[in-house]
């Protein structure tokens, strides 16, 4: 079993995302990160305000061509509405995705409206197992 859960701050402050805009936010794992595929999954979490009354945001791990194939793609979040709150939301990704003990990337892109993403925080596992 991982014997630690741990977390990187990807980001502390808020950012904006107009239609087509995108951002990276590259961090290092440690080493002996556990991979988890099944119930040690590492787990993004944010919180959004679409700001626009339609908004499209995609979200990826590790993308490996720009633009970003749908394959890749581990958040998927669409909005119709006139409610522009902050939604907190979290999203479990299969880690086999990510590098243990190398460069890493999440990405967001907006596709349609605008869109405030702040305080990204990606939850892990270390140690043997998951």
């Amino acid at each position: 079993m991982p014997s630690m859960t741990d977390y990187l701050v990807l980001s502390d402050g808020a950012f904006t995302l107009n239609d087509g805009e995108a951002k990276n936010l590259d961090f290092t794992l440690p080493n002996n990160f556990t991979v988890g595929v099944n119930l040690a999954k590492p787990v993004l979490a944010f919180i959004i305000n679409p700001k626009s009354r339609k908004s499209e945001v995609g979200g990826w791990v590790n993308p490996t061509v720009s633009p970003f194939l749908s394959s890749e793609q581990v958040i998927s979040l669409s909005w119709n509405t006139d409610n522009h709150a902050d939604y907190g939301l979290w999203e479990a990704i299969d880690g086999r995705q990510f590098k243990a003990g190398e460069s890493n990337q999440i990405s967001f892109k907006s596709w349609d409206g605008q869109v405030v993403i702040r305080d990204v925080i990606l939850w892990f596992q270390r140690g043997a197992g998951g």
